[in-house]
């Protein structure tokens, strides 16, 4: 192991015994070596990944799309997406829930201006 500080938190037990070999012109005639049985016997397996994070990342980008066309007149935009947009945009401003600002838009009509001002009138 390397006395280097930064290498130091680097050293793998399970690979302790490992070897690569080499093919090709410089390879030599040695057989292989087999891996240890803990290594192949004993290797973890990561917990079911969510992708949150990703989906995340997806879900702006859909509604950055949405409001790039909104923006620049082109293409057909659903209704579904036009509604997203603004409680996108509900959301942004008041930072409540999702459930919350939907309702205080279906009671409005969608209508942006009119619902952020009956969410802050509600909170007072």
């Amino acid at each position: 192991m390397s006395n280097h500080p930064q290498q130091e938190d680097l050293y793998y037990p399970n690979l302790v015994e490992c070897r690569v070999k080499i093919t090709g012109a410089s390879a030599s005639s040695k057989p292989l070596v087999r891996l240890p049985l803990e290594v192949t016997d004993n290797h973890a397996i990561p917990e079911k990944y969510d992708f949150a994070v990703e989906k995340s990342v997806m879900k702006k980008k859909q509604e950055r799309s949405v409001e790039l066309k909104m923006a620049n007149g082109g293409g057909t935009i659903t209704k579904e997406e036009l509604n997203r947009s603004v409680l996108v945009k509900m959301k942004s401003v008041t930072g409540a829930k999702e459930d919350v600002c939907v309702a205080m838009l279906e009671s409005n009509g969608y209508d942006l201006k009119t619902s952020i001002e009956a969410f802050f009138q509600s909170k007072t």
